[in-house]
């Protein structure tokens, strides 16, 4: 058993709820604790992970919200229930490689002055798992300045400590996850990455359905971001210029890849 608490944030999710789950139980270094957050789903999801929950061999709790907050503030509030060293998200309609907890806890606990580290993920729903290669289990680091071009790290594939104090902010439902990520990696240095690709997506990072179709307001969420580390001092004028220019410019490619995705369809 590992000292990894995982965090499923889930919101009408009784279609896909059991496969996450399942990842999760399936793992070949099992996790401390599972604790699924429900965001006051109007479907049976609470009671789907209830049941699953009275014949897991893993600690299994659900939380249920009263009003729905949105993923920020279900991921912050299964963070503040945790009692692992390390926090790993996973999104209700995502899975994760039955070895993702073998290979990326002990990236963080060998080395206990990383914070935040993460991995490749596919977009794909399937639950066939391809071999990881040796050579994608290698951990390279990536800086906030890297962050300030783009986002690195899908939030199902990360994994970060529990004790720190930064969390997600839960104003936004838009580009919660870079920032967060951003704002780590200003405040405690590098994030370390795998190339392995230990996380399968529902949805691609955009252009698909639910958040992440909504493109303008995910390239506002992103600015509002950039905005936010300027408050704080993390990057001056000139960079929140510059990054807010080429966050435009990825907006347009985006929007054209999006329109492309489609005819192909």
């Amino acid at each position: 058993m590992t000292s990894v608490s995982v965090i499923i944030p889930a919101y009408n999710s009784a279609s896909t709820i059991i496969r996450a789950l399942q990842s999760v139980t399936a793992q070949t270094r099992a996790p401390k604790e599972i604790i699924v957050v429900d965001d006051a789903s109007t479907d049976n999801t609470r009671e789907i992970a209830a049941n699953f929950a009275s014949t897991s061999l893993i600690p299994l709790r659900v939380i249920a919200q009263s009003a729905n907050g949105g993923p920020s503030a279900a991921r912050n509030t299964g963070w503040d229930a945790a009692t692992g060293d390390y926090i790993a998200f996973l999104d209700a309609d995502d899975q994760w490689h039955p070895r993702k907890i073998e290979l990326q806890y002990p990236v963080m606990h060998n080395q206990p002055e990383v914070t935040m580290s993460c991995h490749g993920h596919h977009f794909s729903s399937s639950t066939t798992w391809a071999d990881i290669p040796t050579a994608d289990t290698k951990a390279t680091p990536v800086s906030f300045h890297k962050f300030l071009i783009r986002n690195r790290c899908a939030t199902p594939t990360v994994m970060l400590k529990r004790a720190i104090t930064e969390r997600f902010d839960s104003r936004k439902r838009f580009a919660e996850d870079y920032l967060l990520w951003m704002q780590i990696t200003a405040s405690h240095g590098p994030a370390l990455r795998l190339e392995a690709q230990l996380a399968h997506c529902s949805n691609p990072g955009y252009g698909g359905s639910g958040q992440s179709g909504k493109l303008l307001k995910m390239e506002l969420s992103e600015i509002g971001g950039f905005v936010t580390l300027r408050k704080s001092k993390a990057i001056g004028f000139g960079t929140l210029g510059l990054v807010v220019i080429w966050s435009w410019i990825k907006f347009g490619i985006r929007l054209f890849d999006s329109k492309v995705m489609k005819i192909r369809r």
